[in-house]
């Protein structure tokens, strides 16, 4: 049998299996229900979201519109040039000596024909002395020979007479035989005599000749230890002073260094694009930052009227008066071209131009605000603008700055 004490133990035990039982399961209602609070506002904030973005209107890329402007009937060509001056002139030493004067320096102005520098040369003024007493004797033989030309002619003439006077009398037996031949043999002989004088003469002759030329070289020479300016200009370098040994090698440094400053000229590369514009006599503005505010006018004097091979340009020369002395050779300067244009044209930004795989491009739109790729055919480049030669008419509405997600036909909404 059961003791009344363990059924007591046996309730007790059952009783608080049964309460735990009972907390267990209203908690799980409890989380249940707190899951369920938390859900309902996500599932409706979802489907709100899903609504609103059924509802909303479908979304197009939107871009601004420029329109291309017509392009001047004239354009400016800016190149870059250095100023040198017209005629430059290196001056050597022509004869070996030292330097005796000098007349002229750095910054001197100077006239053409000025001597600039005197050179001691004794060689030369002792050869020139010897050249000269050897023509003195050269022109005395001559002399000497006319002299004995004038005694041949004259022997010759005596022997003539003899001979026309003996040769009757021999014809009539009035003299022997022997003394005519004699005197036909001694005419012969001063006829010879002449001749050999005249020979003497010739050879004299062109002994003076060369003595002549022998005595004007060494004064050419001597002419050469004066340095004189060729042309007026000014004195820009200067390497020697008083006392310095000079020579007439080719490799020594110049004596002086003058330049032709009063016209200036300016070479200029001309590009392909423009070279076909550049005429003779056309007129050029000049800028030099040294000299802000004051206008030059250059003129363009020649042309190579060929083409650089590798840079595709063509040499010009520009030539600006500058009889104040206010420009200086060596100056960095600015040429600005006016140029009539040979064609009509468009500009448009260079943010509107498309460069890709195909080429070049434009994006226009249409009356649908649809995009079209349109190709065109770019001329000058101007920095912040092209110029368009072909592809457009002018009417069309481009986009300012097409983006990398437009496509042909895309519809685009107008900003």
């Amino acid at each position: 049998m059961i003791s009344t004490q363990e059924t007591s133990t046996r309730d007790r035990v059952q009783t608080k299996s049964g309460s735990r039982a009972k907390v267990i399961g209203g908690g799980a209602v409890v989380l249940l229900a707190l899951a369920a609070v938390g859900a309902v506002p996500r599932i409706a904030s979802h489907r709100e979201a899903l609504a609103a973005t059924n509802e909303a209107p479908v979304t197009h890329p939107v871009v601004s519109v420029i329109h291309a402007t017509k392009g001047q009937p004239t354009s400016q060509l800016v190149l870059p040039g250095n100023i040198e001056p017209l005629y430059t002139a290196n001056l050597y030493a022509r004869v070996d000596g030292y330097l005796d004067r000098r007349n002229a320096d750095i910054g001197t102005k100077v006239r053409a024909g000025q001597v600039l520098a005197v050179i001691s040369s004794p060689e030369i003024d002792q050869q020139l002395s010897q050249a000269k007493a050897t023509l003195a004797q050269s022109q005395a033989a001559l002399l000497q020979a006319r002299a004995a030309l004038e005694q041949a002619k004259a022997n010759a003439e005596l022997a003539r007479l003899t001979r026309e006077r003996d040769v009757p009398l021999g014809e009539q037996h009035a003299i022997s035989q022997q003394i005519v031949d004699s005197a036909v043999q001694n005419h012969n002989a001063r006829v010879a005599d002449v001749s050999a004088a005249g020979a003497n003469i010739a050879a004299a002759e062109a002994s003076v000749a060369a003595n002549l030329a022998n005595v004007a070289r060494l004064q050419q020479m001597q002419n050469f230890e004066r340095i004189v300016a060729p042309f007026d200009g000014v004195i820009t370098q200067r390497n020697v002073e008083r006392g310095d040994l000079v020579s007439a090698s080719a490799q020594n440094r110049p004596l002086f260094s003058i330049a032709q400053s009063d016209t200036l000229r300016i070479y200029v590369d001309v590009p392909q694009s423009e070279a076909v514009n550049i005429r003779d006599g056309q007129k050029a503005s000049i800028d030099v930052t040294e000299r802000l505010g004051r206008d030059y006018t250059g003129t363009v004097t020649r042309n190579a009227s060929a083409l650089n091979d590798a840079a595709r340009t063509m040499r010009t020369e520009v030539q600006v008066d500058n009889h104040d002395a206010s420009l200086l050779p060596g100056m960095y300067a600015q040429v600005h071209f006016t140029l009539s244009q040979q064609h009509s044209s468009l500009i448009i930004p260079t943010s509107s131009l498309v460069i890709d795989h195909a080429g070049m491009h434009v994006v226009t739109v249409d009356a649908g605000q649809k995009v079209h790729f349109v190709p065109v055919t770019i001329g000058k480049d101007m920095g912040k603008e092209v110029e368009v030669l072909a592809g457009l008419k002018g009417s069309e509405s481009l986009v300012a700055s097409p983006g990398d997600l437009l496509s042909e036909g895309q519809h685009v909404e107008l900003r």
